[in-house]
């Protein structure tokens, strides 16, 4: 049995953000457990932004718009885990939009180089 809650924490530059938690077997005896930071398109797909979890055998927290960056080992549980994305939900939705304006500007230099 999984345990999960979710809340929308804000938005920000016209995109809703969610914070999403899970917990196997159950949230007041967590054994495995994740919360994430996530936005929803206007097409309902949803896009991971920053995540705290325990796979690989840790409590680790994955910024996801810092491509191939390791894990960041992490000493929290699964409430502090959700606090601290939904206290800070704003910090890393920008940093994700900082990141995606970069890559669309390097998208643009990199076609105009080649032709």
């Amino acid at each position: 049995m999984t345990d999960t809650a979710e809340e929308r924490v804000g938005t920000f530059r016209q995109r809703s953000y969610f914070v999403l938690v899970r917990a196997t077997p159950d949230f007041d005896t967590p054994d495995e457990f994740a919360a994430v930071l996530y936005y929803e398109s206007d097409s309902s797909e949803t896009t991971q932004i920053a995540r705290i979890d325990t796979a690989h055998g840790y409590t680790h927290f994955d910024r996801l718009y810092k491509r191939g960056e390791p894990k960041d080992a992490v000493e929290m549980d699964l409430w502090e885990a959700w606090t601290h994305l939904k206290s800070d939900w704003r910090t890393y939705a920008e940093s994700y939009d900082s990141m995606i304006r970069i890559e669309s500007k390097m998208t643009v230099i990199l076609s105009s180089v080649s032709r």
